[in-house]
């Protein structure tokens, strides 16, 4: 019985030693393989094939694909090598893109996260302004034919910007509506309702002057099928001038929660 419990015991310790063996040629092959996928790692990011663009927040106006496309010449730099405060200028440059933060992530990620601008009111034919009054240049204008337009020759378009938001406080009420507000060379402002009727402001004291109108708006004479131009531009009163009426369909808006953030 001896030499039988004696058998098991070497058979039993060759085997420990044999599991033993393959754990310990196991782990070292793992950790070869460890160090020779983090080695490709390495040269990967030497090489800037690794590094991959994830946006985390994309919009139809702002996609992963544009961001990709207009990093490429970055993406061609290694992963240490990316430099972020270029990356961010260069992805603000989108006219979309307000303010832009980048990420580094291993072992490859390159990710961003951008506001998105607010446009509060289209700007000439081509612009829109955001509500800090700030003029950017969208290459399409999709959805926004139905924002009010600004125009100005020589003033900034926050002042236009600045303007429009005391108008409205001053028509909305009455249930009056501006399509478009146009600061002229003068100075003086002409203002286009969504009813068709037009209004010339002075320079100077404009907003006093159309309160004046505005309390007696309702009782200037109304002529059927005609839109009525008053010229505010005079020192003791105004003149009244009516035309044929144009059909507009359309009904121009302001993102009017974004303009009391405005301040003079």
């Amino acid at each position: 019985m001896r030499w039988i419990k004696a058998l098991f015991a070497r058979l039993f310790g060759a085997t420990w030693i044999v599991i033993k063996a393959s754990v310990a040629a196991m782990l070292a092959a793992g950790l070869v393989w460890l160090g020779f996928q983090g080695w490709n790692v390495w040269q990967g990011h030497q090489r800037g094939a690794l590094v991959q663009v994830e946006l985390l927040n994309p919009s139809e106006r702002v996609t992963n694909d544009a961001m990709v496309e207009m990093l490429r010449p970055q993406l061609g730099l290694s992963f240490w090598q990316l430099d972020l405060p270029v990356i961010r200028r260069m992805i603000e440059t989108h006219p979309w893109v307000a303010h832009a933060e980048v990420y580094r992530y291993w072992p490859g990620t390159l990710k961003i996260e951008v506001v998105e601008q607010i446009p509060v009111a289209r700007w000439g034919k081509d612009a829109l302004v955001n509500q800090r009054g700030e003029v950017f240049h969208p290459k399409f204008m999709n959805g926004v034919n139905d924002l009010i337009q600004l125009s100005a020759i020589n003033p900034e378009p926050r002042d236009v910007l600045l303007m429009l938001r005391d108008v409205l406080g001053l028509i909305n009420p009455y249930g009056l509506h501006v399509k478009q507000l146009h600061q002229q060379a003068d100075g003086s402002w002409h203002i286009v309702l969504v009813s068709g009727d037009e209004w010339l402001l002075p320079s100077s004291d404009a907003l006093q002057s159309l309160k004046r109108l505005l309390a007696l708006y309702g009782n200037i004479p109304k002529q059927e099928n005609t839109v009525m131009r008053v010229d505010l531009r005079y020192r003791d009163g105004f003149a009244v001038k009516w035309s044929p009426m144009e059909l507009n369909d359309v009904q121009p808006t302001v993102n009017s929660d974004a303009l009391p953030e405005l301040k003079p």
